[in-house]
């Protein structure tokens, strides 16, 4: 299974977020082989409720793609039907499909780069409860550096978490260190 979030084992940190926020809706943006998917699928049967919905374009994506198929299986395998869906979907879409229930938990791991926290913050933020948590893979400046981000001279992301308005307003953030890093924001309650 590939995941850039194996190394640090970051399934034990989706598992324990779960376990501590008890989130009902989750909507994950970004599935490539299904790890945080399943990290998250665990922590949600763990808590006997919720359930997760994770988008991902798989084939459709030109570049490192999972396998919809193959992460239904994992998802079987696992004993999470029920808790996970796995469903194949442009992640710049899927929010019209959350306009009547709000989102406890989103996770977003699609090829993060500045514009795409810019972009989810604008789309998601009326989404979100109040108390709900966005988790961006990325924040962190060694993920800001990384070869593909220099290369297509991306918008890096720290700075547009740190600036961006929407989560200066409602949200307090911050950062696991460890590569690739995992941005956490709350958000603030009235």
């Amino acid at each position: 299974m590939r995941s850039s979030y194996i190394q640090n084992n970051y399934g034990e940190v989706f598992e324990a977020i779960v376990a501590a926020f008890q989130p009902a809706i989750c909507v994950e943006l970004g599935v490539l082989d299904g790890y945080s998917s399943l990290a998250i699928g665990r922590g949600l049967k763990r808590n006997g409720a919720g359930r997760l919905f994770s988008y991902d374009l798989f084939d459709l994506y030109h570049y490192k793609h999972g396998s919809l198929e193959e992460v239904r299986l994992r998802v079987e395998e696992a004993g999470l039907v029920g808790f996970v869906d796995i469903l194949k979907r442009d992640a710049f879409d899927v929010n019209v499909d959350f306009r009547t229930e709000k989102v406890s938990l989103l996770h977003v791991d699609i090829s993060n780069t500045g514009e795409t926290i810019k972009k989810i913050m604008e789309l998601w933020d009326p989404i979100i409860v109040q108390g709900g948590l966005i988790l961006f893979e990325g924040g962190t400046q060694e993920r800001d550096e990384v070869e593909w981000m220099i290369k297509y001279q991306a918008t890096p992301i720290k700075p547009e978490i740190e600036s961006n308005q929407i989560i200066k307003d409602k949200y307090v953030f911050g950062t696991y260190l460890k590569f690739p890093g995992l941005t956490v924001l709350l958000k603030k309650r009235d």
